[in-house]
């Protein structure tokens, strides 16, 4: 499936995680792998825990960190989607 602006994501929950200074480390016990994110990935991990539209996460990361607005939305669906193939966020409904 797709991650646009318009979806929604959340976390897989009950995943094993683990912060290292400003990043944190993940256990997916499903597929016995670990993702490493830096700070950014890591407020993106923290805005997830509960649904958010993926617009709206934009919008929310493009407030704390420099960077104009069309880039950071096209960093986040990449990310979004990476992460979603390795199994630790989905796309749910609203």
């Amino acid at each position: 499936m797709t991650i646009e602006l318009h979806s929604f994501v959340v976390r897989i929950p009950d995943l094993l995680s683990t912060p290292v200074d400003d990043d944190i480390v993940i256990l997916n016990p499903d597929r016995d792998h670990y993702v490493g994110l830096d700070a950014v990935g890591n407020a993106v991990w923290s805005l997830i825990e509960q649904p958010c539209e993926v617009g709206d996460l934009c919008q929310r990361l493009a407030a704390e960190f420099d960077g104009p607005a069309d880039q950071i939305a096209a960093d986040v669906v990449g990310f979004l989607t990476e992460m979603a193939d390795e199994g630790i966020v989905r796309i749910v409904g609203p």
